[in-house]
C-alpha cells in the first residue's frame, strides 16, 4: 500500500505521483468513490483471470475423462453387472 511518506520519496513512477496529486484535490466522497472503482477494476481482473484458468483446467479434465479408452468405465453398472437401486 502506497503510503504518504512513499509517496513524497518518489518511490513510485512518475505517472501514478501525477494522477495522486491530481486525486488528492478531490473531495473525500469522490475520493472514496475512485478508490472504490480502482479496487473493484482490480478485483474483477482477477476474477476473470482465475475464471479462464479453471475453464482451462475443466477443459482438460473432460478432454483426458472423455476418451474411447476410458468408455467401458462410462456404464461401469452394465459393465459390472450391477442393477441400480
Amino acid at each position: 500500500m502506497l503510503t504518504a511518506t512513499e509517496y513524497r520519496a518518489g518511490t513510485v513512477s512518475p505517472r501514478v505521483q501525477r494522477a495522486f496529486a491530481r486525486n488528492v484535490q478531490l473531495p473525500p466522497l469522490e475520493r472514496l468513490t475512485l478508490a472504490k472503482l480502482l479496487l473493484e477494476s482490480v478485483l474483477s481482473d482477477t476474477q476473470r483471470e482465475e475464471a479462464d484458468w479453471m475453464a482451462l483446467g475443466l477443459e482438460a479434465f473432460q478432454h483426458d475423462w472423455d476418451n474411447d479408452e476410458d468408455a467401458i468405465y462410462d456404464n461401469w453398472q452394465a459393465h459390472y453387472d450391477l442393477t441400480t437401486r
